[in-house]
This record gives structure tokens, sequence and C-alpha cells, in this order.
């Protein structure tokens, strides 16, 4: 019976009010979350008034998918709200929200007559491009792919040739044949120089748009004298760039077997058969937490997780250990552990213990396995040789985690032969992966326990990790970013996956005091500037991680100067230079696409990868001619700036007063510390001084600070949404967490804590 109707955009909407509802409805999802709401304790709000705020107040759901329903049942006996739509998917990812926030369990069921109505058939796929011919054209001893083809895509139907076009119509221009304009273009043609015409690698054609894509490493006076060459051959010329490629060690990656299954842990338990499965201890044991390492132990029961492995090795000339011997003792000691902190938690406990009497004590702990978050040094620096001690442990990591550990540590790059991995160290890690990407799940042999992995942000292939053990939820972020960084997504959009609340948070305070304000005016501030020497056409050079930020840098920048270009017809865009460490990062994302979050994965997927455009070139030691030239964007990636072929960079870019540099790394080392600090010369050697005079923006606008780790913005961000019992710090040192504390404790968390180096903490 229908009791009344609702407004809303501009349509009524039927709601109808039952005494009971078919079983159908009651569905195993639904169950589980009415013992929720049970358990909870969550009050069960007034049907108009859930109806009326869910409209017009909620905002964690798209008007999109609320105009879409088109009648509402309800019975307030079972608590199930019926909502029949076709676009029901944000409903079903959001609904433990909904059911905190108003107490009914919300059931989505498709229209009836919807779901009757046929489908409409596919359009024939006559319109899809399509290759008529290929040959080549010979130039220079090199051969040049030539193909033509029809219907051409829509990707060159840019503003500027429809500008171009409609010249070409005025003007009355006559199509030359295409051999004879290629014929005039290479062999007569003395606008376009030699150096571009031999850096062109393919040539595509359609007749009918009288379009011709040339696939070139460098076009600049081809594109200058663009209007030169429509003029005379009647074509218009589209210049896009040569593809950056697969990465090679992403294919010898995957042509190793690997020794463990992706349900390897279905079968192994958390405890022995004898003890309670409702009477699984979890614990924590950080083995280091030194600012260029991080490591913790995560105890889930009798497993032993660790969460990450930044181990430092033994430094045998000053005859220092090493922190495996760290890992070492807490295997040996354990028992021990156990049993000192549940004395000390019987003997000032103030209620009873979550786990009854002492509980279970693990006899031979081992390492079981290993969670890499993210590619990090810091995170990572001890796998090798931890793998060379416990040889048979299952890594948990992401495949783009894997590929960039691979490409900066191993000598993949210095191989001759690059089919296989040839270090068998290395090898043996790679058949040590489990992976694990966004939204995947490891579950073991108790039901309701089970490891789920998260999109962190920070970096390509990062990700968190949540522990979920009974009842009790713990969520190591590693490094993590909540805002999007273009092109990865950071973990806002991911956080609704998972449940909640979490009981203890485990997250990064690298930034946790700083206040870096909105990411966006951050890059649009430094895009002023690099527009600025754009006009002059000085040099830029940003110093950034490889795997992480000049990527970021690269997209941001060739984003805003493309669309300057398209939209006002801009002149001076920059070409971008990366060096070729940052080249084969980009090319295992470009490899491992649809396993990134973000725009760029649905670009390289449409073909409109702008790593290919012909704005963004790579380098290397024997090719730095670009430095002589003028209106270039630089970004680098220094481990230290009198390092290798920053030297020779910063050496050119660094002594004319009109250049400008960022570095968004190494401004802790020397010499960008002094730099920052006001030196105006760098000493690459004794005998080899450099003096410095271009605009350095870290000391010009210090507010200008662009990270890949949270500041407190983002942390309050995450806290509002996982609402953790417990928040822990890891990352920063103790003092200088003091005010984030403070800070968070006020956010409403019960309990902060400051994670303490070896000793072990139980936390259920």
């Amino acid at each position: 019976m229908i009791i009344e109707e609702f407004n809303f955009s501009d349509k009524k909407i039927p709601i109808e009010g039952r005494e009971d509802i078919s079983s159908s409805f009651k569905i195993n999802t639904y169950k589980t979350k009415l013992k929720l709401m049970e358990d909870k304790k969550i009050p069960q709000k007034n049907i108009k008034e859930v109806i009326n705020h869910f409209f017009n107040k909620n905002r964690n759901i798209s008007n999109k998918t609320k105009n879409a329903i088109s009648k509402i049942i309800y019975c307030q006996k079972v608590r199930i709200l019926i909502l029949i739509t076709q676009y029901g998917k944000e409903i079903i990812v959001k609904r433990d929200r909904l059911i905190r926030d108003y107490g009914w369990f919300f059931f989505i069921e498709k229209s009836t007559n919807e779901s009757k109505k046929k489908k409409p058939k596919k359009k024939e796929e006559r319109n899809k491009e399509q290759t008529i011919s290929t040959e080549e054209f010979h130039y220079d001893d090199t051969q040049i792919p030539l193909k033509q083809k029809e219907h051409m895509r829509a990707l060159y139907r840019t503003k500027e040739y429809n500008q171009y076009l409609k010249l070409i119509k005025s003007k009355e221009v006559p199509q030359m044949a295409i051999r004879d304009v290629l014929e005039d273009l290479f062999f007569k043609d003395e606008l376009v120089p030699s150096e571009e015409k031999k850096g062109i690698r393919k040539i595509i054609y359609y007749q009918k748009e009288k379009v011709i894509v040339i696939k070139s490493l460098i076009g600049d006076k081809m594109y200058e004298n663009l209007e030169n060459l429509v003029r005379k051959y009647g074509w218009y010329f589209y210049i896009t760039g040569v593809p950056v490629g697969k990465s090679e060690l992403c294919v010898a990656i995957d042509k190793i077997e690997k020794s463990f299954s992706q349900d390897y842990f279905s079968n192994i338990s958390l405890v022995e058969e004898s003890s309670n499965s409702k009477d699984i201890r979890v614990t924590i044991y950080p083995i280091v937490l030194k600012p260029n390492h991080n490591c913790h132990i995560l105890g889930l029961g009798k497993l032993n997780i660790l969460l990450d492995c930044g181990l430092s090795e033994k430094d045998e000339e000053n005859d220092i250990e090493g922190d495996f011997r760290h890992v070492e003792d807490y295997l040996q000691n354990l028992p021990d552990f156990i049993l000192e902190q549940e004395k000390l938690r019987q003997d000032t406990a103030t209620e009873e213990p979550k786990i009854s009497g002492i509980g279970y004590i693990p006899r031979n702990p081992k390492i079981d396995a290993i969670f890499i978050s993210h590619s990090h040094y810091d995170h990572i620096s001890g796998l090798k040789e931890l793998i060379k001690l416990y040889p048979d442990i299952p890594i948990l990591s992401s495949r783009i985690t894997l590929d960039l550990y691979l490409l900066r540590d191993s000598n993949f790059l210095k191989q001759e032969n690059h089919d296989d991995i040839e270090q068998e160290e290395y090898l043996n890690i790679v058949k040590n992966i489990i992976y694990v990407e966004n939204g995947d799940k490891i579950e073991f042999k108790e039901n309701n326990c089970f490891l789920s992995f998260f999109h962190a942000g920070h970096m390509p292939g990062a990700l968190m990790m949540l522990a979920k053990v009974n009842d009790f939820r713990l969520l190591y972020t590693g490094d993590y970013t909540y805002h999007d960084i273009t092109p990865f997504a950071g973990t806002r959009r991911f956080l609704e996956q998972i449940s909640r609340p979490i009981d203890y948070l485990l997250i990064d305070g690298t930034s946790a005091q700083e206040d870096f304000g909105n990411i966006s005016d951050q890059f649009h501030s430094l895009i002023l500037f690099l527009e600025q020497k754009a006009e002059y056409g000085d040099n830029s050079l940003i110093g950034a991680d490889p795997s992480s930020l000049a990527i970021s840098f690269m997209l941001t920048f060739w984003r805003y100067f493309r669309k300057l270009q398209i939209r006002r017809d801009y002149k001076k865009r920059p070409n971008i230079y990366v060096d070729m460490m940052v080249r084969k990062n980009i090319q295992v994302i470009n490899h491992r696409y649809e396993y990134i979050y973000g725009p760029i994965s649905r670009l390289i997927k449409d073909k409109a990868n702008p790593f290919n455009s012909i704005k963004f070139r790579w380098f290397d030691h024997s090719n730095l001619d670009f430095l002589h030239k003028k209106n270039n964007i630089i970004i680098s990636h220094p481990p230290d700036l009198s390092y290798g072929l920053i030297r020779n960079i910063i050496n050119s870019v660094g002594r004319s007063p009109h250049n400008f540099i960022f570095l968004a790394g190494s401004i802790h080392e020397s010499p960008g510390v002094e730099l920052i600090e006001g030196a105006n010369e760098i000493v690459f050697s004794e005998t080899w001084k450099m003096p410095f005079r271009a605009f350095l923006l870290n000391t010009f606008a210090p507010h200008i600070k662009i990270k890949l780790h949270a500041d407190k913005n983002q942390l309050r961000e995450m806290i509002k949404i996982l609402e953790p019992k417990e928040v822990c710090f890891f990352h920063q040192s103790a003092k200088k967490l003091t005010e984030a504390v403070v800070y968070v404790k006020e956010l409403g968390v019960e309990k902060v804590s400051l994670p303490k180096k070896r000793l072990l903490s139980i936390l259920n």
C-alpha cells in the first residue's frame, strides 16, 4: 500500500510501507548487518527522517544515484529499506555507512519493467578505424613504416585540426599525393632540419580527413612551421611522440614461476588445534623506527608477519651490527615477551581482558610472511638480506611494488641480456611473491580472520593492509596520501571499502604536524613559476623521486601546458625532459596500467597516452645537447645534487640567474641543504666548484611543499572516516609528534600512542 510520495528533483517517488516482506530480501548480508546493528545498538531512525535526510542532506551519495531511484519500499519491523533503481552500486559500496547513519539495511532491487526491456543491439562497427595498406618509406638508411587508414580516431580531431582544415578549404589548397608529400618533405624541404627527419619512426595518413600523423622523437621545427606545411601540401600534420613502450623488467618478472599459490594461507591456522579460535592474540613489535628504516612485526596468534622490512645491514667497516639481529631476538624471546606483557596487563587491568588468562604461548615462532607496503628504500632495504636468512617466506606485495623495487635495487638494467632476472637473490624474491592488489583478501583457516589490502596513494603500487581477527581490526597504512595527486589516486575514494571502526590504526606520521594547505594550490603555484619561465624561454629543473613525484610532476606539467596550447593557442609550450631512470619507471606504469588507480590508467587504455607526447622526451649521459637550448622543463632524480647525471644538469641550469630550480627531494643532504640555507656555490670536488645563481623556489617560497606524505589535514580525514579507537604513529620521532598526539585526541580518538622500539604491545 502506497502511503505517500516524496518529491525530489522535480519528480515524485512512491513510498510503500509493508507489515512484512519476502524472505528473498533477507539475504546473508542483511542477517550479518542486522546482528551488527543489534550488537552496536545502532538506533533505527524514523522512516520519514531517513528519507528526507538521505535525499536532501546526505553528501556521501551522489545526485545521479538518488535521481535513479524510482520507488521505495520499507518494512519497519525487519529494518529493511528497498530502493528500486537501475543504478545502485554506490548504495551497496556505502551500505555500512548508511546502516550506521540510519539504522536501516538498504536493499537494491532493479525495476521489473526496466529489467524486461530488451537491450538495444550494438551498432555495426562500420566506423571503426581500419588499416587499408602498409608499406615503408626509405630515408637516410632507415625504413619508416607507412600506413594508410580510414575512419580516423577522434583523438586527432583537435581544435587545431579544425582550424587548419578550414584554412585548407578557404584557401583551396590542393591535396598533394602522399608519396609526393613525403619525397618533398624528406629530400627537398629545408624548413624541417635533418635531425628531426631522422627522428621520425612511423607515419600514418588518412586520405579523406587530410591528416598525416607523424610519430617522432623530436618535432620542434616541424611544429613551428606547421602552417607553412599545411599551405604547401594541403594536409594537416598531427605531430606526436614515440611510444614509451612496455617494461622489459616486467616481462622478465612475469616469466618466473611463483612458489606460493594465491590461496596459500587458506589452510593455515592462527592457533594450535587445542586452542580456542576466539582467543587469538594480536600483538605489535616495532623492530626499527629510524628516519630511513621502518619495520614492525605483527603477531596474529601463532603467526608473525613483518610489516615492511626497512632494515639496515651490518656496517663491517665500523663493526656495527645490523637490524636483523633484532628479528632473531624477537623470535628467540617471544614467549618471554608475551608472559611479561600479559602479567603486566593483568596487574594493571581495570576490566576483564578480552583474552582470559595468559592464553596461547607460541612454540618455536618464526617469520611467516612479509608484507611490503611500497618500494621506497626505507620500507624495503632489508628484503634481499632477509630472504637470504629466511629463503622460504611468502612475500605479500603488489605487482608494481615488486617491479619498482627490482628496477632500483637489482642489476637488471646493467645486464646485457634483458630476458631474465640473473641475480639469484632477486630471483628468489620474485618466486616468493604472492601478488595482492586493492580489494584483495587473504583468508586464514579460521572464519572471520583475514588480511585485506587497499590502495594507499603515496606512489604507484602502494598498499595499506587490514588485519581482521574475529571482531578486532588493525590497519597498517604504510606511507599514504589521502588526496589524489596526478596521476595517482589517494586513499580518499577507497576508504569506504574498509569495515569500521578500526581498533588499532598504525599510521604514517612523517608529516602529521605539518599543514601543506591545498595540494592543488601548491601545484598551481609551482606551475605559475614554470609558465613565467616558459614565456622568456628559460630552463627549469625539478628534482624528485623517479618512481613517484617525478611522474606526478611530468603529467601535471604536460596536462597544464597542453591545455594552454589547445584552448589558447599557446605558442611557448616547453619540452619536458626526464632522465632514463624516470623513463624506466614510466615504462613500468605503462606496462601495468590496469593496476594504477587514477586517470592515467584510463588514458593509456584509451590510447590517449600522455607518455607518447612529442613534448615528452628522455635523455642520458650521451644526449645532453638539449641543455644548450631554451624553454625546457627537466625532471631528474638526484640522490644528491653532486652525484652522477644530475651534476651535469645543475652545472648547466644552475649558473644562469634566469633559470628556475625546485627541489622536491635532496634537500636534506649536501649540497641541497647548503643551497636552501643560501649558499652561492656547489662544491662537486676539491677542484670543481660551481657558482649557483639560478632562482631557487625552495628559498623564495618555502611554503610551497609538495610531498607524498600526508599532512595533519589528511590525517584528520583518515581518522574521521576510519573511526579508530587507538591511533599509533610510526615514521617519525616521538619528540616531533607531540602536537600531532594532542591534535588526534582533540578529534575524539580514545587512545593515541607512540611506538616503543622493541617493546611488545598486546592490542586485544
